[in-house]
């Protein structure tokens, strides 16, 4: 059963959602394709459109929606901070985790009931395995 009561809320959080994955996966080719010339606006509107789907997946209780929007954001809050190269694999993987978030908030009623175990572990993976490292 959906956790949200209001559709009308649900609808809008979808719509809204839509429009910031849309530009996402460009974003990200860009992003790795920069490499270590980072573009902080760039990053920052793929960090901004990840926060937001984390904040509406949080309100409406859409809690596998929001610890994989969680994750995907401290990776690219790293890149943000230049805490770390936005290597293709670092980008495969923030790829990987923002195409599940664009089904499972599709399909936002039965979004709880996905195994999202393995994109949450690549995800701290890439950032762990980041942390403290210098290149």
């Amino acid at each position: 059963m959906p956790l949200i009561e209001d559709d009308e809320t649900l609808l809008a959080f979808i719509e809204e959602s839509q429009e910031h994955l849309d530009g996402i996966e460009a974003d990200l080719l860009a992003i790795e394709e920069a490499g270590a010339n980072i573009d902080p606006e760039l990053v920052n509107k793929v960090f901004r459109a990840v926060h937001s789907l984390k904040g509406g997946a949080g309100f409406l209780g859409l809690e596998k929606v929001k610890e994989l929007a969680h994750d995907s954001e401290n990776l690219m809050n790293m890149i943000r901070n230049e805490e770390l190269i936005p290597t293709p694999a670092i980008i495969s993987t923030l790829l990987d985790a923002t195409d599940l978030l664009g089904s499972m908030i599709n399909e936002a009623s039965t979004s709880n009931d996905v195994d999202i175990s393995k994109y949450v572990a690549a995800l701290q993976n890439a950032v762990s395995a980041n942390v403290g490292e210098e290149e």
